[in-house]
Order: structure tokens, then C-alpha cells, then sequence
């Protein structure tokens, strides 16, 4: 049966371009899919006769956040603060994934991180695991319980970690080729990731592998790129690459569904190489601000037309809200580099767009899945109150449902 939602409702167009109605109307049919978005007074005089109007007034209706990085097992690792990047990782994030071993443990903190993505309005998540093929399976099976739309990824790591974090590159892929096969693509709200964490922690083999991996199933690709100077300086010192990027690139890594979480120093030649390889990015600057690693350069970005969006990166990210990450960039940048509107358009449509998912999501337009937020207009701490993904209610005053 077709329904509708009155509301003011809100959503992104473009960088710049952000369309509001204050009483506004949102019509969906019976498969959860938009059939029009507009004002209260014209879309009123279409509806069909069975249409059920769902009053919201005095709440806003937008479209479901996008995170574009984070990590599920990071989940109580945030505010440790004191420490830069690579030191934070050796002190606070191993020892917290090597629990992920345990299975209980693995589902225990994968139900409340779920929680947490829904409670503020995030419907679409790209997610970081463990090294641990159960904890992986089971963030998919929760996913997919909990009615979210999420691309999820093993990590890979085989050098330069404690031991009982290592796995032999051999072993991890086969683990990926089996979570491909059982997950990716799965109602068509569940993508796997082929996931080394960063160079410094995988062989070459792995990650070339690991790429090609990713291209030949037809999936995700996932790591951490030029987040620090020192880890630039120490990737480089292993492998005696000319730039970062085209060690990625040279080992069959870039392609339309590459994402490169944070990207703080690359030089003109590297954005260049995303850019030709229509690779992603995921601007994690609450995250950034936090480890004090450096302010991504958004206008070599843009320069090279490269997609990006928003990332919270917990636990090195504070925090679940997309809002707190918007306003972080809005400030972090420059002047009228990111405008209210952009940061918003990031947050949703942008998100969508990195992730070559806008197709289906990421605003109002017709033929889209309606995964939307509903918030009370009183309520500045962004935290929802209903929260749909595809037209199905899955989230309602602090509880799935």
C-alpha cells in the first residue's frame, strides 16, 4: 500500500543546492521507493485513494545519514585521547580487537554499535571489522537484522602488528572470498569490502591480492591513505614507493569502488591518479582533529573531480553524530569551502555518491529507496527519533524495531 509523510523535510540536490518545505509531503509505494517529493498543498491533490498520511508535523524528515568510515570493534576506544596516530593503534585499538577472538564479545559490541548508527539517523555505514572471520560474520547477520544498509570489510593485516592481529595473507583472502559469496549484495542493502587497514600492517602480496580481489568480485576496496606524515614516511622507507597512491595503484587497487579514508598528504600528481581512476574519498574531520593528524585539502580534491563524503571514523571519531561531523568540517576549513548546505549534501547525498550508491539513495528524487531520519525540530543533539530504510520502519524512540 502507497503512504505518505507530512513533515518539514529537507534534502540535497547538489553541493549548493539544498530543497526544504516547510510543510512539505513525501510519497512512497508500496516497495519503499519515492514517487515524489514536494509542498503539503501540491502533492496533497495526487494521492492515491489507499494512501496512508503519517502526520509528522513539527519534526523534520531527511534523507538517512551516509558514513563513509568507521569502525565497529573501536566502539568504546573513543576520547583515548593523548596520543597521535600510530601510537593510538599500538595502545588502545589492537588490544580492543584482539577481544573480537571471542564471538559473545564480537556480537555484544556489534548490537550497541548498530544502535548507535540508527539512534543518529545513520542508515548507510562503511565499516570496518577485525581480522576475525566470525566477528565479521556476525556484524553482517546483525546488519542485516537491524534493516541497515552497510558495506563491510575483514580487515587485512599480516606485518607489523601484534601476533595474535596477524593472519597469514593466504587465509584472510580465502575468509573474504567466503564472506563475498554469503553477503555481498544480499538484499540489496548488504556489500562486502576488501579491507587492508593501511601499508604499513600488509605485505605486498596482500595487498595486490587484495585488489585484485575486489575488482574481480565485483566489490568494495577499503583502506587508510596519508593519514599522518609518519606514517607516509614509514610506508614509504618499507617499500620505496614514488608516492603513496601509486603503490596503490601499481598493485591494482584504484577503481570506481575504492575508498581512501582521510587522504590529508598526498601531493597534485596523486590526486591526479584518484581522480583518473575515479576513485573516493571519506573526509573523517572530527577524527582528524582528534589524533591532530592534518586538514585534508578539499580544493585539490575538487580540482580533480573526485567524490567524497563524510566519515565519524569511530573511536579516533568522537562521535556518531553526522551533524557534530558536518558542523566539524564547516569550521576546520577555510571560509565558504564548506558551506551549511555542502556540509549537509556531504553528509547524505555526497556519502551516497562516494560510495557509487546515489543511484538508490542519498535524497528524495523519484525511483529512490526512501531510507530517511525523522528528528524533532527541538532537538539540536541529533539524535532520532523514527528511522526508515527503504520504507520500513527499523528504528523508533531508542529501540529497533
Amino acid at each position: 500500500m502507497p503512504s505518505a509523510y507530512r513533515a518539514s523535510i529537507r534534502h540535497a540536490l547538489g553541493p549548493s543546492q539544498v530543497e526544504t518545505f516547510e510543510d512539505g509531503l513525501l510519497l512512497l509505494d508500496d516497495q519503499g521507493k519515492i514517487v515524489a517529493c514536494g509542498s503539503y498543498e501540491e502533492l496533497v491533490l495526487r494521492l492515491p485513494k489507499n494512501c496512508t498520511i503519517h502526520d509528522y508535523r513539527g519534526f523534520w524528515i531527511i534523507p538517512g545519514f551516509v558514513d563513509c568510515h568507521t569502525h565497529l570493534p573501536q566502539l568504546d576506544c573513543r576520547n583515548k585521547n593523548g596520543y597521535t596516530l600510530l601510537d593510538w593503534l599500538k595502545i588502545y585499538i589492537y588490544p580492543a580487537e584482539a577481544k573480537f577472538a571471542d564471538p559473545k564479545i564480537a556480537e555484544s559490541v556489534a548490537l550497541r554499535f548498530f544502535d548507535e548508527l540508527l539512534s543518529h539517523g545513520i542508515t548507510t555505514a562503511a565499516i570496518y571489522s577485525t581480522i576475525h572471520f566470525e566477528a565479521t560474520d556476525i556484524a553482517f547477520k546483525i546488519a542485516k537484522e537491524k534493516g541497515l544498509r552497510v558495506i563491510i570489510g575483514q580487515v587485512l593485516m599480516d606485518q607489523n602488528a601484534p601476533a595474535l592481529l596477524l593472519k597469514p595473507a593466504v587465509q584472510s583472502l580465502r575468509e573474504s572470498e567466503k564472506l563475498i559469496t554469503k553477503w555481498h549484495g544480499v538484499d540489496g542493502r548488504l556489500f562486502y569490502a576488501l579491507t587492508p587497514r593501511f601499508a604499513l600492517t600488509c605485505s605486498k602480496n596482500l595487498i595486490r591480492d587484495a585488489g585484485k580481489m575486489s575488482q574481480e568480485a565485483s566489490c568494495y576496496f577499503q583502506t587508510h591513505l596519508a593519514e599522518t606524515k609518519e606514517e607516509v614516511l614509514q610506508a614509504k622507507d618499507l617499500y620505496q614507493f614514488k608516492n603513496y597512491t601509486g603503490f596503490y595503484e601499481s598493485n591494482h587497487c584504484l577503481s570506481s569502488h575504492s575508498l581512501f579514508a582521510h587522504c590529508i598528504y598526498l601531493n597534485e600528481a596523486e590526486w591526479r591518479m584518484l581522480g583518473e581512476h575515479k576513485g573516493c574519498v571519506a573526509h573523517c574531520p572530527t577524527s582528524n582533529v582528534f589524533l591532530k593528524s592534518g586538514t585534508m585539502p578539499i580544493a585539490a580534491l575538487e580540482k580533480e573531480g573526485i567524490r567524497y563524503g563524510m566519515g565519524t571514523d569511530v573511536g579516533a571519531g568522537p562521535t556518531f553524530s553526522m551533524m557534530e561531523v558536518a558542523d566539524c568540517a564547516h569550521a576546520v576549513h577555510p571560509k565558504g569551502v564548506v558551506t551549511n548546505e555542502k556540509a549537509f549534501y556531504l553528509s547524505t547525498l555526497g556519502g551516497a555518491e562516494a560510495l557509487a550508491l546515489s543511484d538508490q539513495i542519498g535524497n528524495f528524487v523519484e525511483g529512490k529507496c526512501a531510507d530517511f531520519a525523522v528528528f524533532e525540530k527541538s532537538d539540536y543533539k541529533g539524535i532520532a527519533n523514527e528511522v526508515f530504510v527503504q520504507g520500513e520502519l527499523v528504528w523508533k524512540k531508542g529501540k529497533s524495531v
